[in-house]
């Protein structure tokens, strides 16, 4: 029982110091890019990076919802402007496809079938997303990225 109690324990620890070191690390990343993009807009040379607006800390911080259908209007809408991003780390449609895609050769033996068991998706899906044609919303991105982390594909 006590062994038990002991690797619970040891389990939420481990959980925990991946919640702070995968925070910590998405900081990081985020601050980086305020940085650059900061960097890119005062030099005067018109060159910014990637659709990163040069100040995000002036922003709305209020979370963005919206209806599937939303999302759905906002992926027909990307081939007439920047395509509209995913989640809070400024993730696009293309670049959210190929997270998946390097998950599913990298971590599933390049199996459609595994991965939309993973994702607990239907195989269609998956294919759509991987080919690019069908429009991937943010917990599918969420999903894949804990994968990553769970499966030591991700530092």
């Amino acid at each position: 029982m006590k062994k038990k109690i002991l690797l619970i324990s040891a389990a939420g620890a481990a959980a925990g110091l991946l919640y702070a070191l995968e925070t910590n690390w998405r900081k990081q990343k985020s601050d980086a890019n305020n940085e650059s993009a900061t960097d890119a807009a005062s030099s005067g040379n018109g060159k910014a990076l990637g659709t990163q607006p040069a100040n995000r800390n002036n922003q709305d911080e209020a979370p963005k919802r919206s209806t599937s259908g939303a999302r759905i209007e906002e992926a027909k809408t990307s081939d007439r402007g920047p395509e509209p991003e995913i989640d809070d780390l400024g993730t696009g449609q293309s670049e959210a496809s190929k997270i998946l895609q390097d998950i599913r050769d990298t971590a599933f033996e390049a199996s459609n079938e595994k991965l939309a068991l993973a994702l607990g998706r239907p195989t269609e899906e998956i294919e759509e997303w991987t080919n690019g044609n069908g429009p991937i919303d943010g917990d599918v991105v969420m999903k894949a990225r804990t994968l990553a982390i769970q499966r030591g594909l991700v530092e």
